[in-house]
């Protein structure tokens, strides 16, 4: 008897596109997020009481805007200057993409890929809060 090979979906078909409300009366987001290129993780979902995502789910884009690689306080800025009620884009975090933002890109993907694509995208929004540095040890 043989096994039937059973294609993996790429994380990208997962992807999962939501509303997020604002929390009754005291005007809150309807979503907490942790995560953040400074802890060396993707942004994700910490709790959603309003029920517009899902707790644990990477968080791709805000309205349009591709937050990965963003730092922290970078994704709450975007997440609080969005119009209500917020878009939002996330995925289920999976063996590929998973919410460690270091091993993701220290992975090799096919150039013009999806995953090399968006390897891209978190190299530039790293790249915004990058500060220059030069040092000469001849002064």
């Amino acid at each position: 008897m043989s096994k039937a090979t059973v294609k993996k979906l790429h994380w990208r078909s997962k992807v999962q596109e939501s509303f997020v409300p604002l929390g009754g009366a005291s005007g809150e987001l309807g979503v907490a997020i942790g995560g953040g290129a400074d802890y060396g993780e993707f942004p994700f979902v910490t709790a959603a009481p309003g029920g517009g995502a899902t707790v644990g789910d990477i968080i791709l884009e805000i309205g349009s805007t591709p937050v990965l690689g963003l730092t922290l306080g970078d994704v709450r800025g975007v997440l609080n200057s969005c119009p209500h009620p917020i878009r939002i884009k996330t995925v289920l975090p999976g063996s590929t993409l998973c919410k460690d933002l270091r091993l993701y890109l220290s992975k090799c993907f096919t150039p013009g890929s999806m995953d090399s694509q968006l390897q891209q995208v978190i190299r530039e929004n790293l790249y915004l809060r990058a500060v220059p540095y030069w040092h000469n040890k001849c002064f």
